[in-house]
């Protein structure tokens, strides 16, 4: 059985901006997660944060790949008050500019989920403790 994974919004973004630095490596672990038939979460604010990215960054087209041919994929954690109350506490112990919201609530996501395993291009998931995918082998327990 795969380990669930956990799926940030820069590995959305990765995979479908053909300029993005990790975009090859990006096509290369969803290749691996399907093949393993790896169970893949995200939360309900990394699905708006990549839908608004990606709208932004890469127009329309690239919106309807990532509605139609990512999210189906993935099992979807919604964050709700209490998830968005812890991560505001965090938050205010933290202060760091560069750690977002969405990138808290996404650490409490795993917490609640018992994950230890992100797909992520954001150095903040490492920092948190959690394990990163390997492509080459993704994690089985």
């Amino acid at each position: 059985m795969v380990t669930a994974t956990f799926i940030d919004t820069s590995a959305f973004l990765a995979a479908l901006d053909k300029s993005d630095k990790f975009h090859v490596e990006s096509k290369s672990k969803w290749g691996a997660l399907a093949k393993a038939k790896a169970e893949i979460w995200t939360t309900d604010y990394v699905r708006l944060e990549s839908w608004s990215l990606i709208q932004r960054r890469l127009g329309s087209e690239a919106v309807m790949v990532f509605q139609d041919d990512f999210l189906p994929l993935c099992r979807i954690h919604s964050v709700g008050h209490d998830g968005f109350e812890r991560a505001a506490a965090q938050w205010r112990i933290a202060r760091r500019r560069s750690l977002s919201l969405v990138d808290l609530t996404s650490f409490d996501a795993m917490r609640q989920l018992a994950m230890r395993t992100a797909f992520a291009f954001d150095q903040h998931f490492s920092e948190m403790g959690f394990f990163s995918v390997d492509d080459h082998s993704i994690p089985v327990s």
